[in-house]
């Protein structure tokens, strides 16, 4: 089993965080150095696949305000549960596309959820034209 870079960057970032405020910055080019060392000696896996089949790259931060706030409390709750709760953590999820979550919450609800919307707002705009 090895690392794809995705899996590496998290686990040095993790490791960048346990460094003390001085530190940090030597820590986060030690870090960069090493991925960057690492890559040219070793390589790495192929890269996770990010584009899960049938669902488009929906955005959060796109997604109607309801769904967002379902969706941050969901990973809120996970990130709790997995000891990763910050402010930043939560951003970086409300910020990215909603298959970059799916190792987080269930996609596939808020998925369905936005492809009822844009239904429901495509016969909408139907019965407008008529």
């Amino acid at each position: 089993m090895g690392f794809t870079r995705k899996g590496l960057v998290r686990f040095l970032d993790g490791l960048v965080e346990l460094a003390s405020e001085e530190n940090k910055t030597e820590a986060l080019l030690v870090k960069e150095q090493f991925i960057s060392d690492f890559e040219k000696s070793y390589g790495f896996e192929r890269e996770e696949k990010t584009v899960i089949e049938g669902l488009p790259p929906y955005y959060v931060a796109a997604m109607p305000d309801d769904v967002q706030e379902a969706i941050r409390q969901e990973v809120t709750a996970a990130l709790t549960k997995a000891g990763a709760c910050t402010p930043e953590n939560i951003e970086n999820a409300m910020c990215s596309k909603i298959y970059d979550l799916d190792d987080t919450i269930d996609i596939r609800k808020y998925v369905r959820m936005m492809e009822e919307k844009e239904r429901d707002n495509r016969e909408t705009e139907k019965e407008k034209c008529r």
